[in-house]
């Protein structure tokens, strides 16, 4: 049974990879070159399965260099790759509150209650000027 090809185009519609970050993978030697050159290089399902675990990796927070450390078989230390993730609120324009997604599924009735409050503090002084 013959090992199914794609080109760069099929693997880049796949995995949501633009085909030069692809490339770019490749030249990081994140993912190895496709078999052939130029424009009739193809690539198979182990570069399919490479790239859907770089971006399961990326989406955990991991960056490129701890990816590459990663796939080298490296240890990688957890705070080289965890990231909090933010949610922000602009209040007026220029002036923002961000909130710990934790803290905003967690406490988003408070949360909701404090964006009011602030948002009312706001509309008094241009209620007044």
């Amino acid at each position: 049974m013959e090992e199914k090809k794609y080109t760069v185009y099929e693997l880049s519609e796949m995995t949501g990879f633009t085909i030069r970050t692809i490339r770019y993978y490749i030249q990081e030697e994140l993912l190895a070159p496709p078999a052939g050159r130029g424009r009739g290089g193809f690539y198979f399902d182990s570069h399919l399965n490479q790239l859907r675990l770089i971006k399961s990796l990326q989406e955990k927070g991991m960056k490129i260099s701890s990816i590459l450390q990663y796939l080298k078989g490296g240890e990688v230390q957890e705070t080289s790759y965890s990231r909090d993730v933010w949610v922000k609120y602009e209040i007026i324009p220029g002036f923002e509150i961000h909130v710990r997604r934790e803290v905003e599924e967690g406490e988003g009735r408070k949360v909701l209650e404090a964006l009011r409050t602030i948002k009312s503090i706001f509309k008094e002084d241009t209620d007044h000027d």
